[in-house]
């Protein structure tokens, strides 16, 4: 099975760039997560992330743990700064091979697609650099410099939760598109649905998703009638691919919720 690695940018004391209480890493981890998740759901792929809590991880270790992983593509998510608009994408500036450019290519214009016409977000361009995660990675690799954080305009995309989200996926489904994934994004048809919990009180299935949030998996909160009764059901996840769900499912058991499972529907 293809192995992604995401890598969301900075973490725990290093908050990257700043504009008052916003931070480039929680925007990163935020776009990573979703970006693990679109592929999770849509395609069979194993995808590994350098963080998925606000820790501090040196560029060191997150080439290191790609390189150990024999990773197939490194994708690194930023946040511009410096005062322009738009979003930009980036490859290492030495020698590449033709699949590291074309995956690019393919990346860099299925977003473009899709915040380009939707938002009006200004195309910066393909461009290269002599970026550590991009020089001493040993796969394929890619830097994603997603809007600016001390642009008002852009920032303003960046806290709408519909921005994030059809970014995110825009990414993922471009890098499904570059690594030529099997799956095929979005297509109707059952799912493995990993319930982490189900509640007749809703506020108690808040809570489990916020737990699950904090420890960076992202969960939505569906209702259920058995028995003429509502209960409030907690999904971390639905994949297409069976293997997918039991590793996410091992994930929620890790964290104490022994009574997961997961729903086939």
């Amino acid at each position: 099975m293809v192995k992604v690695v995401i890598d969301p940018g900075h973490g725990g004391t290093d908050s990257g760039a700043v504009n008052g209480s916003y931070r480039e890493k929680d925007f990163t981890l935020q776009i990573g997560l979703k970006v693990r998740d679109y592929l999770l759901s849509n395609y069979n792929v194993e995808v590994l992330m350098t963080r998925t809590t606000d820790k501090t991880v040196s560029l060191g270790e997150r080439t290191n743990y790609a390189n150990n992983q024999n990773a197939n593509y490194f994708c690194s998510i930023h946040i511009n700064a410096g005062g322009g608009t738009g979003w930009e994408s980036y490859i290492y500036n030495g020698s590449v091979s033709d699949k590291t450019i074309a995956a690019q290519n393919t990346i860099h214009s299925t977003v473009m697609g899709v915040i380009g016409s939707k938002y009006g977000v200004r195309d910066r361009g393909k461009k290269r650099a002599n970026f550590h995660v991009l020089r001493e990675s040993k796969m394929e690799a890619i830097l994603l410099e997603n809007l600016f954080i001390d642009t008002t305009a852009d920032l303003n995309l960046l806290k709408s939760s519909a921005f994030i989200t059809d970014l995110s996926n825009a990414i993922g489904e471009g890098i499904a598109k570059a690594l030529s994934l099997s799956g095929g994004g979005g297509t109707p048809g059952k799912l493995y649905k990993v319930i982490a919990g189900s509640f007749q009180e809703r506020q108690n299935a808040v809570n489990r998703q916020n737990f699950l949030a904090d420890n960076g998996i992202e969960a939505a909160i569906t209702t259920v009638t058995v028995s003429g009764k509502t209960y409030y059901r907690v999904q971390a996840g639905a994949f297409k691919d069976k293997a997918n769900a039991e590793a996410r499912l091992n994930q929620v058991k890790a964290l104490g919720i022994t009574d997961a499972f997961i729903l086939y529907e």
